[in-house]
């Protein structure tokens, strides 16, 4: 459907009140016989007037700009949802009022849903122009543009660091704790690091000693080191969903003042269906855990310490290998298992040991993966003592084998004739002794086939607890990609303020002052864009306000708005802040009357005296609706 179809059905649905009322605003008295359709078509076209779209533009302000802003990011607020989000900068009366205005003309559309909630969306046909010259997520948002300020060392999601602690936790023989050498990390944060690894089967339990489960950190060998950073950063946040979606929302290009923060929570909680909770607890979140600073201008998102330069290895003929620049995971890992940290910095420092070169080894990742590597990021090749120590390590490691897979076992009757089958043979890594065969976990089915061909039973292997793999990190909707999309609005239409111009020529028409008054209204409430408006417009008398000493015009008012409905009224009772209120009962108390309603929006039950009231405003629940 096309935007202005869209629209044209909204007007289609109106009361007829509603929809003349609407049409003699802008195109002046309505001659019978009429078509609601060519009446449609004529407004479209005078809305759409060029002259007349700059200035319905020019006229629009901060603070309609950031509500239509908020109404374009949300998608289909309620209004509720708009105030929450809006809420202790202006009483729920002022917001109302300002939403109202916006929706009279013709900038916003209400759209009722289920149980009579209505919620508001950008008008269909307004919302290109909009969107080119008006929606400003800044302006929502009240951050500010910064400069990307990235960590000045290393943080503990950064893969260096990840890749230097599991070293330091094998390093340590087994122990459950680990300290990074020249790492200026706090202890908690190496905890953070150690429950991530558990928490995603990255580390797993042997005995009483905890050790890498390389297998699992092949599910992260596709991703980046960001998205590496990433991951371990939402799998800390997730315990709260909130915090890791308010993390990934935060532009790195942007601060944000305490209002600001609050405002992307509140949006982020609507769009991903949560609560908000308590704004100040998700700050602190995100500072106690260095992923975020605060600074003059507000809270600042920190991004991880990545150099821009291709990873380097420096091999020395003492076993230290000094590595600068950006190694992917697998090359993290790799060194990890088949060396020991040393010193962790812009420059790092590690060393290959007897020991550490035998834990590579047996690690399962292959040594000549290790030396190619070494040699690749060196850009020669190792130096002989190396290569030969290396070697005589290698063999000697060999006397020594442990494996992991699985073990089927038979009898007699069965062994004889599996080892005899040839296809049997190829799957089988080592015989352990008569009728017992190791075979890799990759071909235990296929070798399990083969046993039941030649049993004639049906065998499944045995209940254990296994790794679920790696915890896939947190999915983004579409709607979050508005978080780091947007772009600023191209230069509105020049603000052009014609109000005092109208206001003059008011004041020269041959008309009563009741007119007067409803075309003055209708300019203060940016409804009034051309001077043909106040000629030809149709000035149809409606009670709209009552002042403390009319009385009786007070009484009308609220008797008015009982009668026809569709409307709230707006009281003033001196020092305190305005009242809106549906009006439900006015009833005599002596020699006053007392109205009574409930206050919106709470719905809280309230009586008024009449006498006490100053100023008394008829404010409509919705022009359309």
């Amino acid at each position: 459907m096309k935007p202005t179809e869209e629209w044209r059905k909204l007007f289609f649905d109106l009361s007829d009140q509603a929809f003349f009322d609407l049409v003699r605003n802008y195109l002046g008295d309505i001659h019978t016989p009429f078509n609601k359709h060519n009446l449609l078509d004529q407004l479209e076209t005078f809305l759409l007037k060029k002259s007349n779209l700059d200035q319905i533009i020019s006229m629009i302000d901060s603070s309609d700009a950031t509500l239509l802003s908020a109404i374009d990011f949300l998608g289909k607020p309620s209004m509720e949802q708009l105030y929450s989000l809006l809420g202790g900068e202006e009483p729920y009366y002022s917001f109302y009022t300002r939403l109202m205005n916006l929706e009279e003309r013709l900038l916003i559309c209400p759209v009722r849903e289920e149980k009579g909630v209505q919620h508001v969306v950008i008008s269909p046909l307004f919302q290109e122009e909009l969107k080119k010259q008006v929606i400003d997520m800044d302006l929502l948002f009240g951050c500010k543009k910064a400069q990307i300020k990235n960590n000045s060392k290393y943080s503990w999601y950064d893969v260096p660091v990840i890749a230097a602690y599991i070293s330091a936790l094998m390093a340590k023989k087994g122990k459950n704790t680990a300290f990074i050498p020249g790492s200026s990390l706090a202890p908690e944060f190496e905890e953070i690091i150690k429950g991530i690894l558990l928490k995603n089967s990255l580390l797993n339990k042997s005995g009483r000693h905890l050790v890498p489960a390389k297998e699992n950190f092949t599910d992260l060998f596709s991703l980046d080191n960001s998205e590496v950073s990433l991951f371990f950063i939402q799998s800390y946040l997730d315990d709260d969903p909130l915090d890791a979606l308010i993390y990934e929302n935060l532009r790195a290009d942007r601060s944000y003042p305490d209002r600001s923060f609050a405002r992307l929570v509140k949006c982020t909680a609507y769009l991903s269906g949560l609560d908000s909770g308590d704004i100040q607890a998700h700050k602190d979140h995100l500072l106690k855990s260095a992923l975020a600073v605060e600074e003059g201008t507000g809270l600042r998102k920190l991004t991880p310490a990545v150099p821009a330069e291709e990873g380097k290895i420096v091999v020395q003929p003492d076993f230290s290998l000094y590595v600068q620049g950006t190694l992917n995971l697998k090359e993290n890992l790799t060194l990890a298992f088949y060396s020991e940290i040393r010193k962790l910095d812009v420059i790092s420092r590690w060393e290959v040991t007897r020991e550490s070169f035998m834990r590579g080894i047996r690690s399962g990742i292959n040594v000549s993966d290790f030396i190619r590597m070494l040699e690749e990021k060196s850009g020669s090749q190792l130096p002989q003592n190396i290569l030969f120590s290396l070697k005589s390590w290698e063999e000697e490691c060999q006397g020594i084998a442990v494996y992991q897979g699985c073990v089927i076992k038979v009898d007699q009757r069965f062994s004889n004739l599996l080892d005899n089958n040839s296809t049997f043979k190829k799957y089988v890594k080592e015989k352990l002794g008569e009728g017992l065969y190791l075979i890799s976990d990759e071909e235990s089915s296929e070798a399990m086939k083969v046993v039941e061909s030649v049993s004639g039973q049906s065998l499944a292997l045995p209940m254990e607890n296994k790794s679920s793999g790696v915890l896939t990190p947190v999915v983004r909707g579409p709607d979050f990609n508005r978080f780091q999309s947007y772009e600023k609005p191209a230069a509105r239409a020049k603000r052009k303020n014609i109000a005092d111009r109208l206001l003059k020529k008011i004041e020269t028409l041959d008309i009563t002052q009741e007119q007067k008054d409803i075309l003055t209204d209708r300019v203060h409430r940016k409804l009034i864009l051309t001077e043909d408006q106040l000629e030809s417009g149709s000035a149809r008398y409606e009670i709209m306000e009552a002042r403390g000493i009319d009385y009786n015009r007070k009484v009308r008012l609220c008797q008015h708005v009982m009668e026809v409905g569709g409307a709230f009224l707006e009281l003033s009772l001196g020092a305190e802040e305005p009242l809106l209120i549906k009006p439900l009962q006015l009833k005599r108390s002596g020699n006053d009357m007392i109205l009574t309603g409930d206050e919106i929006p709470e719905g809280r039950p309230v009586q008024v005296s009449l006498r006490k009231v100053r100023y008394m405003r008829k404010v409509r629940t919705s022009l359309m609706g």
